[in-house]
């Protein structure tokens, strides 16, 4: 069991706000003062420190809160080792690439066990990197950009990131230029999802940004995507199994942006990254990187 100042440490690095950490813990605000001086003065360093009025980590705020919610998730597994009973209960996350188009399979590989069971939750990167540290998730398999040094991560597979449109675009089966994409209207996944960290990161890279699109469209369901790609005769950017799902729908490349994605295992805890994915794909040991 963490101590009690942990849970203070905790809402501290997700609040990044004295007096709002306070409200959520029915706390005085000195009181969280003093349960993070306890930590700092326990091991020996600094854990938040202004620049100006704004609150930061340290780099030994990111070690602690890296270990700590380790210890949370080992936590939670013993507790239920301890219940008598033969069930065996995952709790993972996908975002929604992987998880509508690329994790059937295994699903359904471990679900053939009766006493298997299983919570999916479907997300954004973002958001799932939340739940894990929480700790509400076991593992994620999640797409895109994100920070590894603060998590465990496994290759799970690539793919290649490729632009989509409808069959009877110009640009299907193509290859065109960067600077034609702007004249199109473009769809993509909500901020926080890692197909649009993605694609951003591509083009920011060759000095461009999404305000240089003639419309941009956000949607957070592939379904609808699909649907106002070729209803808007537009484009969108997403890894090539969103493409196979449809038979209206072709793939085109852009000169100079050859693109592949990673679909990473992430957990905040490594031996359960280990036991638990391996668990979910069949294997007696996760593969290391």
């Amino acid at each position: 069991m963490l101590d009690f100042r942990m849970r203070t440490f905790h809402t501290l690095c997700e609040v990044m706000n004295y007096r709002k950490t306070a409200e959520l813990l029915n706390m005085t605000q000195p009181g969280v003062t003093q349960h993070i001086q306890f930590l700092e003065k326990y091991y020996g360093v600094k854990l938040f420190e202004y620049n100006g009025r704004t609150l930061k980590r340290t780099k030994a705020c990111e070690a602690l809160k890296k270990y700590s919610d380790s210890v949370q998730t080992q936590e939670r597994d013993l507790r239920r080792s301890l219940e008598e009973t033969d069930c065996v209960l995952l709790n993972v996350g996908a975002t929604k690439t992987i998880g509508e188009f690329v994790l059937t399979e295994p699903l359904n590989r471990f679900l053939q066990q009766e006493n298997h069971s299983l919570n999916l939750v479907i997300d954004n990167t973002e958001n799932l990197l939340k739940m894990l540290e929480a700790p509400s998730l076991d593992f994620a398999i999640v797409e895109g950009v994100f920070d590894k040094t603060r998590y465990f991560c496994r290759l799970f597979q690539k793919e290649r990131f490729v632009g989509i449109c409808s069959l009877h675009h110009p640009f299907a089966g193509n290859c065109v230029p960067l600077e034609a994409l702007f004249e199109q209207s473009l769809i993509l996944r909500e901020q926080g999802s890692g197909t649009r960290a993605i694609f951003e990161q591509a083009i920011a890279q060759r000095g461009f940004s999404l305000a240089c699109f003639r419309r941009t469209i956000s949607a957070g369901n592939f379904s609808v995507i699909a649907d106002l790609v070729i209803r808007q005769n537009a484009i969108t950017f997403a890894y090539a199994p969103v493409a196979e799902c449809r038979g209206d729908l072709a793939v085109f490349e852009v000169e100079d942006m050859k693109i592949s994605g990673e679909f990473n295992f992430v957990s905040c805890s490594e031996s359960v990254a280990e036991e638990k994915v391996a668990l979910f794909m069949g294997n007696e040991r996760m593969g290391k990187k």
